[in-house]
């Protein structure tokens, strides 16, 4: 699986790179032309490719999320990112059911000469609020008795701070490829006192105060 997630992660570093690099290396007259062009204003709009195709390996899981940036300079970008996670595990001695959703806002700052593209590093703020109940617990003992029970769905709030580095390169007129890596850092206690916190939406395995992640993304810039 480690081999298989290397070979993913370059072949996608070779996408997005090679494009970018390309057009860095175009005549140095273009290049300069370019970069005293004014920055025009526009919305470019994202959804994460990784969190829909989460459900083939993990079934029990499924996830949504979409992405939005505005420049606010020539080399800042506010940044806002919101999804949904449901997460259904059904096994012979419970029945868990999660539903949630999250909020990621921020910045980042292009590192690059380019402006319609970015190879740059940002910060993020985010948020979960998230339903948990177990509708069925079975809990079989020889010496006690069988126990058959329930858990009430109750509502839980999770806050955490990301520091993140992006690129995203433009393959067509407005069309952007990007991906981000994530490292991530629990702030306050807010959740399950009864259940461990395996999953947040939006964060990740709650077994740790600390935790990465990989994004894929698409984009459509509006010029406005």
């Amino acid at each position: 699986m480690k081999r298989i997630s290397g070979y993913i992660i370059s072949l996608l570093a070779i996408l997005l790179v090679v494009p970018v690099t390309a057009r860095n290396n175009t005549d140095g007259a273009e290049t300069d032309l370019q970069l005293e062009l004014p920055v025009e204003p526009g919305l470019r709009i994202g959804f994460n490719l990784v969190r829909p195709l989460m459900v083939f390996p993990v079934p029990s899981r499924f996830g949504i999320e979409g992405s939005a940036d505005y420049n606010i300079g020539p080399d800042y970008f506010a940044v806002a990112e919101a999804g949904f996670s449901a997460r259904d595990l059904n096994e012979p001695t419970y029945h868990l059911q999660e539903r949630g959703m999250f909020l990621r806002i921020g910045a980042d700052r292009n590192l690059y000469n380019h402006f319609d593209d970015v190879i740059g590093v940002g910060g993020r703020l985010g948020v979960s609020i998230y339903d948990r109940g177990a509708p069925l617990i079975n809990v079989e003992d020889g010496y006690w008795g069988d126990y058959s029970g329930t858990l009430a769905t109750n509502t839980f709030f999770r806050q955490w701070a990301e520091v993140v580095f992006v690129i995203k390169a433009e393959i067509f007129s407005n069309f952007f490829l990007g991906w981000t890596l994530r490292g991530k850092i629990l702030l306050f206690d807010g959740g399950d006192k009864h259940l461990d916190d395996r999953y947040i939406p939006g964060f990740g395995a709650g077994t740790s105060n600390s935790a990465a992640g990989f994004d894929f993304y698409i984009y459509y810039r509006i010029p406005l």
